[in-house]
């Protein structure tokens, strides 16, 4: 059976006689319930008995002073008159009728919406009607008032005024150089806020659902009724709520029980008001909620933190009637160790086991847990992922080195990535054989989130290898963090991209008889060049002789 609740506010106010000015004379609401078929509300001396026929019709019986005055068939929105007080059948939900008390009273129920000066030939529209002068008289003025259906014309003395539905309009000059002021007023209901609410999002298969039904509206409402459709699964309790002279902001509480199991439950919110003609006007708004299964896990951390060490918790409940033999499965990502975590239990009926550990984030930002798991009986059931937002301090150190003449200047720069301030202590180690030249090798000082600072020392001497300088640093909270430089190295880009590179003076490896016998080719080399040569010249100097 589907399980509606009907949520009623009224203020019902039914047009008997147009007065002049704003007010008007109408049946306001004074008492609304809900009651059961067969059933009766008692009003001062008064009892209201109703009996529901059909989805459309209930008879109601009226009595006062237990004499009976009155009895037949209301449909729904019917409004009768018994002597000073009137009933309305407003809806029959279920085996309820919706049923409300109303005495009549004068209320200013109109509300500004616009006003114009209208001149002859001119058309001007709002809501649904067009409006243009189509004649002016000796005191009056003939208005042409059209919309989607029939147009009429309408005469209007100055200072009068004639009501169009939700609409009034109200001349108040008329001057016969061409023009007219016209005001128009409204009594329609303006738009309500409304919102489905529960204490949480996922609930165990035995856990009551508190439901919160808010409704706001900057006006007094005539009619207000919430239907609330929460599927023929579940069960709400209480049903029905009433109450008159609505306006602001009101909630409406109920609980919901019977739960199904591994499902989700949409609660659909069905809210109606009427205007001042009893008019509808329907607006719709839902919430779903997470059921689950029998044997549930729940994983949570904060979402907030400043910890060193954050406390994962798993939450684990055996809603069932009998003992269940679970698994346990959870997992670490990657920036936070990449670890499986399992363990196996025996979790009695009704039964709770949680499971604790910690996590040490090392860097601030945004962290996503994935989601852990229970396994009973061929059954998983998992959690959601869940997240954390880490804050904390960052450092990091940036060395460069450059050699100058003689000399290594070495150039470390701290910066504080995080978004937390830290107390920063920085150490560097001098290679040995070097000495200190200049400055010094360690700073300290206070860096806020985003800031940075530096700080240099010159070496005596060309340096090739200069180690990581290493940091300490505490945050807010006490914790102690430490960091580490870049080393600088041979062979090895800085972060200026410059590579390292050592270098070697040429060296003679030959041994003293391998250099005399060298030396004794190169004469025999150079005596053979000189003989040639020798030889040459004398033959050109015979052959110039023969000629």
């Amino acid at each position: 059976m589907s399980i509606r609740i009907i949520i009623c506010c009224i203020l019902i106010f039914f047009i008997q006689v147009a007065s002049a000015g704003n007010n008007t004379n109408v049946w306001v609401a004074k008492y609304s319930t809900f009651v059961e078929s067969n059933g009766s509300i008692l009003f001062e001396n008064y009892l209201i008995k109703s009996k529901i026929s059909n989805t459309a019709i209930a008879t109601v019986t009226v009595y006062k002073d237990l004499n009976q005055i009155g009895t037949g068939d209301f449909n729904v929105n019917d409004f009768k008159k018994y002597g000073p007080i009137g009933i309305t059948l407003l809806g029959i939900k279920g085996n309820y009728s919706w049923i409300s008390i109303s005495e009549p009273e004068d209320k200013d129920i109109w509300r500004p919406l616009a006003r114009t000066q209208l001149k002859w030939g001119e058309t001007y529209s709002v809501e649904d009607y067009t409006f243009k002068v189509d004649t002016f008289g000796t005191d009056s003025v003939n208005l042409i008032i059209s919309n989607k259906t029939i147009p009429e014309t309408a005469v209007f003395s100055s200072d009068s005024f004639k009501d169009y539905r939700n609409l009034r309009v109200a001349v108040s000059n008329i001057n016969n150089t061409g023009f007219i002021d016209i005001e128009f007023l409204t009594n329609k209901v303006p738009e309500i806020k409304a919102v489905v609410s529960t204490d949480k999002d996922e609930y165990l298969p035995d856990e009551p659902v508190n439901v919160t039904i808010n409704v706001s509206s900057d006006f007094v409402q005539n009619i207000v009724g919430i239907n609330v459709d929460a599927g023929p699964a579940a069960e709400m309790q209480p049903e029905h709520f009433a109450a008159t002279g609505f306006t602001g902001t009101q909630s409406f509480e109920s609980q919901m029980t019977r739960l199904p199991v591994n499902s989700t439950v949409t609660i659909s919110a069905e809210i109606e008001t009427r205007d001042f003609y009893n008019n509808p006007y329907i607006t719709t708004v839902s919430k779903d909620i997470l059921i689950a299964p029998v044997i549930s896990i729940n994983k949570s951390v904060p979402a907030d933190t400043d910890d060193e060490n954050v406390t994962v918790r798993l939450y684990v409940y055996n809603s069932g009637s009998n003992n269940g033999s679970i698994h346990v499965h959870d997992t670490l990502p990657d920036e936070l160790g990449s670890k499986e975590l399992d363990w196996d239990i025996e979790l009695g009926s009704k039964m709770t086991k949680t499971f604790e550990y910690e996590v040490t984030p090392q860097k601030p930002g945004l962290y996503i847990l994935p989601v852990a798991s229970a396994l009973s009986d061929g059954q998983l059931s998992v959690t959601r992922k869940v997240k954390m937002m880490v804050h904390m301090p960052y450092i990091g150190i940036t060395k460069t080195a450059a050699n100058n003449e003689n000399q290594t200047e070495v150039n470390l720069a701290i910066n504080n990535t995080g978004d937390r301030p830290a107390e920063v202590k920085v150490s560097d180690t001098i290679p040995q054989g070097y000495l200190l030249a200049a400055g010094s090798t360690a700073w300290s000082g206070k860096l806020e989130a985003g800031e940075s600072a530096a700080f240099r020392y010159t070496l005596q001497g060309i340096s090739k290898n200069i180690p990581a300088a290493s940091a300490t640093y505490r945050d807010m909270r006490g914790s102690v963090r430490y960091a580490q430089s870049n080393a600088i190295e041979p062979g090895v880009k800085d972060v200026t991209g410059n590579i390292d590179k050592e270098e070697k003076e040429p060296t003679l490896s030959s041994k003293p008889s391998e250099i005399v016998l060298s030396m004794i080719l190169w004469f025999i080399a150079i005596a053979g060049i000189i003989t040639g040569v020798t030889l040459v010249v004398h033959l050109l100097a015979a052959i110039k002789r023969r000629k």
